[in-house]
């Protein structure tokens, strides 16, 4: 479908009126034309059709894409299960799609999906590692100055690539500094605090106490409603993992117990098994490998 079909099949399911896609802003024979593809319309009106149509813009690209999920998005959960398990036929798969996206389209994105697709194939095959598909990855996010969804994520993901932990903790601070991530952009905080969690988990395995027991602090004063139960019983997890390991307090494991209670009980199985395990290994000073520190 073009825009315009798309804005139309939009507007009709809605049965949103025609006077309030238009408003006293948009011309309606330009609409109408627009909507049959026709013309095209400034990058300013397409955005106020969007908002006046009560859809965000990736609701927008999931009509527009014939209610499929965005490639990116699609192969990248691909390939974390594809990792967690060890599919390497299906992994394979992934670095043949993304590596001809890239070549037909020059999209930066799916360069760099195809680099971690190659990173975790190598880590399963314990080969070595072309140090090109790091330094790129790095590069990129240690050159942009506005993080937003896709940087988080990114950074998330490549973690156990970087050997220094002082690099991590400075992307980390640039990661919370940046205007996109102080704006209330999305609703439930999951990625920003696995992300935490994660390198949370980095600074006590280097014994990096301070920093652990300073993100801790940070991410626990965050304001997460009562709805993102996700992400709420990850901070419980953290907090007791922080106050038992670092503080020496009795009620941390206590914490630690009831956080992983609640993904059993919601049957949360991915989750719990791998917590559970990241407990046990940093809880009786088992070894904890950085590249498992990926969900």
């Amino acid at each position: 479908m073009s825009l315009g079909q798309t804005v139309k099949h939009i507007r009709k399911t809605k049965n949103i009126k025609l006077k309030h896609i238009c408003g006293n802003t948009i011309d309606m024979g330009n609409y109408w034309r627009f909507e049959e593809g026709r013309i095209s319309v400034s990058a300013e009106t397409f955005y106020q059709i969007v908002n006046n149509l009560n859809v965000a813009f990736d609701e927008f690209a999931f009509y527009h894409n014939n209610n499929k999920p965005d490639k990116l998005e699609e192969w990248g959960h691909r390939m974390i299960e594809a990792f967690q398990s060890k599919d390497i036929e299906e992994l394979k798969l992934i670095t043949k799609k993304t590596k001809a996206e890239f070549k037909g389209t020059q999209q930066i994105k799916y360069q760099h999906l195809y680099y971690l697709a190659k990173i975790y194939l190598e880590l399963i095959n314990k080969s070595k590692i072309d140090p090109t598909w790091i330094t790129e990855l790095k590069q990129y996010l240690t050159e942009c100055e506005e993080w937003g969804y896709y940087e988080v994520t990114l950074f998330n993901n490549i973690l156990f690539c970087f050997s220094d932990l002082d690099t991590i903790l400075v992307l980390y601070k640039r990661m919370n500094q940046s205007h996109l991530r102080s704006k209330r952009l999305h609703r439930i905080p999951n990625e920003e605090i696995i992300v935490a969690i994660n390198i949370i988990c980095l600074c006590i395995i280097d014994k990096a106490y301070s920093s652990a027991k300073e993100i801790n602090q940070y991410i626990q004063a965050k304001v997460v409603g009562e709805r993102s139960m996700f992400a709420r019983t990850l901070l419980l997890w953290c907090d007791g993992l922080v106050s038992k390991i670092i503080l020496n307090k009795d009620d941390g494991f206590k914490k630690i117990e009831s956080s992983l209670e609640i993904m059993k009980t919601l049957n949360m199985h991915s989750s719990f098994n791998m917590f559970e395990r990241w407990t046990n290994q940093l809880l009786y000073n088992q070894s904890l490998k950085k590249s498992e520190l990926l969900f």
